[in-house]
C-alpha cells in the first residue's frame, strides 16, 4: 500500500513539474495573426481573415487561433476561457501582438493571453 501511494506522489509531481517546466512567460509580444484553424488544416493558402468572416466562424463555433513562427496557438483566458472573441476582434490584422504565457498541453500549444494588440 505505501509503495502504492509512493508511486502516485512521485508521478503527480513529475506531471507538475512536466507542466511548470513548459510554460514560458513572454515580456515582449508575440508578433502572429489571427487565423481560422479550419482553414489551416484544408491547407488554404491565403488566411487573411476579415472582420466579417471572422465573426462568421465564430457564430459558427469554428475555432480561430494564432499563428506564429509557423506553429498554431490556442489562446485562452487568465480564468481558461478561449479567447475566440477577443481574437475576432483582430482577425482582419495582418500583424497581431499576444502578450502571455505559452505552454504546451499534451503536444497542443496553448498560449494564456494576458494582452493583444494590433501591430500594424
Amino acid at each position: 500500500m505505501r509503495k502504492i501511494i509512493f508511486a502516485s506522489i512521485i508521478l503527480s509531481l513529475l506531471f507538475v513539474c512536466n507542466n511548470v517546466a513548459t510554460a514560458q512567460a513572454a515580456s515582449k509580444p508575440m508578433k502572429g495573426k489571427v487565423v481560422s484553424l479550419d482553414d489551416v488544416i484544408k491547407g488554404h493558402k491565403d488566411l487573411q481573415l476579415t472582420k466579417e468572416r471572422a465573426n462568421e466562424l465564430l457564430e459558427r463555433g469554428s475555432p480561430l487561433v494564432f499563428l506564429f513562427n509557423k506553429k498554431i496557438y490556442f489562446v485562452q483566458n487568465d480564468d481558461g476561457s478561449f479567447a475566440f472573441r477577443q481574437l475576432a476582434n483582430y482577425a482582419h490584422n495582418k500583424n497581431v501582438g499576444i502578450v502571455g504565457k505559452t505552454r504546451t498541453v499534451n503536444g497542443i500549444n496553448v498560449i494564456v493571453m494576458s494582452k493583444i494588440e494590433s501591430m500594424d
